[in-house]
């Protein structure tokens, strides 16, 4: 498909961080996008992606699926992403299980049942490195074939859920459905969205220099950190890729670096800044996993799809920063 081929595009959980940067990027191409979403993103992501082309704000529930339809027939939507999602850490797991499932699972039945009463062409269902949980601690890389997902929290577990009851319905109504396993994201447009539980180490270490306050951080943080404008611009070359040879796709970066390093190239950004390792005199007020967790592999999107990752800590370094200092006001206020 050509590039820019899509006219309208809907996206859910479209006030969120991940839906505001795949919009920014369809919007700087042509498509025209709706974000549809229970809640409007704040005035400055809309003004900015306003600035951009062609903007629709569509009120709605996911698990409504007569709501979903409706959007996407007023706007003649021919493409969808499916980004909606609680993210939930173990307190929400604790208390709101059943809300974090209905939305999660049963509000991914209602968006694949309207998709296809609205005849869409093609829908991308955006799943999480969580599904790998507890086999990807001992793996070397995570691959889509030789990983066996075994989500160990309720969000993990009904994100596979949602994959499987994606991928079944393209089986049975003959819809073209792909799979996206999201790598941990941080980037433009992060903020707390009241659906997030734990934003990235380094959205929180970035607002910790803005603010000339100091990190202390539980460890080094090694991980393949995938930026959010590099999965946006995949997402892109996933839906845009016809007939793929699979199903499910990991987006990740291709290369590991450590919350660390990150917090040493913002030591010079910010003369004020300062960060050192939690003791037993110290706490954290960095919040993140310390286990191991293996880095994707992109093999498959990088020879299917045909997408190179552009970027390693360096690249986003030097693009995150502008950004920060036009809009970093979104979550430093607090």
């Amino acid at each position: 498909m050509a590039r820019g081929a899509w006219v309208n595009v809907l996206i859910t959980g479209g006030s969120g961080f991940v839906a505001t940067n795949l919009a920014e990027a369809l919007l700087r191409r042509g498509e025209n996008v709706v974000l549809f979403s229970r809640h409007s993103p704040p005035a400055l992501v809309i003004e900015a992606l306003s600035r951009l082309g062609t903007l629709h704000l569509a009120r709605g529930d996911v698990r409504d699926r007569t709501e979903v339809a409706s959007a996407c027939k007023e706007h003649k939507v021919d493409a969808l992403y499916h980004a909606a999602a609680i993210t939930a850490d173990a307190e929400r797991e604790r208390i709101s299980a059943r809300e974090v499932l209905e939305v999660n699972v049963l509000g991914t039945q209602a968006v694949l049942e309207a998709a296809r009463d609205c005849g869409l062409r093609r829908l991308v269902y955006l799943s999480s490195s969580s599904v790998y949980g507890k086999n990807a601690v001992d793996a070397v890389t995570l691959d889509e074939s030789a990983t066996v997902p075994w989500p160990a929290n309720l969000y993990g577990i009904s994100k596979y859920a949602g994959e499987m009851l994606s991928l079944r319905f393209g089986e049975l109504r003959g819809m073209d459905v792909r799979v996206a396993r999201v790598d941990t994201t941080f980037g433009p447009w992060e903020r707390d969205t009241g659906v997030r539980d734990t934003p990235s180490p380094l959205m929180q270490v970035t607002r910790l220099a803005v603010l000339g306050r100091e990190a202390v951080l539980p460890g080094v943080g090694r991980r393949d950190w995938l930026y959010s404008r590099e999965l946006a611009a995949a997402l892109i070359a996933l839906m845009d890729k016809d007939d793929p040879r699979y199903r499910v796709y990991n987006i990740g970066p291709g290369r590991e670096w450590t919350v660390e390093e990150y917090c040493r190239k913002l030591g010079g950004a910010y003369p004020r800044f300062s960060y050192r390792m939690a003791d037993e005199a110290a706490r954290a007020n960095v919040d993140y996993y310390l286990s191991h967790r293996a880095p994707f592999s992109v093999k498959r999107l990088v020879e299917d799809i045909g997408y190179v990752p552009r970027y390693g800590l360096q690249e986003a370094f030097a693009d995150y920063m502008p950004w920060v200092e036009q809009y970093g006001d979104l979550w430093t206020a607090n």
